[in-house]
């Protein structure tokens, strides 16, 4: 039987230790180049967010024991601000809240929803965290009656991917789900 190879601690902190370096080189080249090249376009300020993101990302995955459904309510709250930042730097066109926010809604709750299908007798330690979505996923709503944003197709079709994965919660694991919602906030 073939085990896997343990990770050696000291080679992965000094990887880590060289790529954030090359990171921080790499932002300090893009905003140096910026500014000498570009003063009138920000572009750098994208690479810098992108960065910033990526490491986000990978320290939170290099996490042991991380919950899926826990990294995809973390995806999508990073990569929302990370479109929405970059959206305001090219001159904020509502592109992000109006097309880019209700896709990576949609997107996290079918992940969700592939979840629960996948593994639904487990599905119970995701459930918090599918509410979480589900709330998230109510912004495109109040943007779109608030005014700020104007079209209704996307709002629809986000808000409807998470009532069919919310009823999709509550029939497959309702009992599950109340019980937890017991046990973390002591109801």
């Amino acid at each position: 039987m073939i085990y896997p190879k343990l990770i050696n601690i000291k080679k992965t902190n000094i990887a880590i230790s060289i790529l954030l370096l090359i990171s921080i080189v790499v932002a300090i080249v893009s905003i140096v180049i910026n500014e000498l090249c570009t003063k009138e376009f920000k572009w750098s300020l994208i690479v810098v967010i992108s960065i910033l993101y990526i490491w986000v990302t990978t320290m939170y995955s290099i996490r042991k024991d991380v919950n899926i459904a826990s990294h995809v309510l973390l995806q999508t709250i990073c990569i929302s601000i990370l479109v929405y930042l970059i959206d305001v730097i090219i001159g904020y066109k509502k592109w992000s809240l109006e097309l880019a926010f209700p896709i990576i809604i949609g997107t996290s709750n079918i992940t969700i929803f592939v979840l629960t299908i996948v593994s639904h007798k487990r599905f119970f330690r995701y459930a918090l965290y599918q509410l979480a979505i589900f709330v998230i996923s109510l912004i495109p709503v109040v943007l779109y009656f608030t005014g700020v944003t104007k079209y209704f197709l996307p709002m629809t079709i986000c808000s409807g991917i998470a009532v069919l994965t919310l009823i999709n919660t509550i029939f497959l694991c309702g009992k599950d789900l109340k019980q937890e919602l017991e046990r973390q906030f002591h109801i």
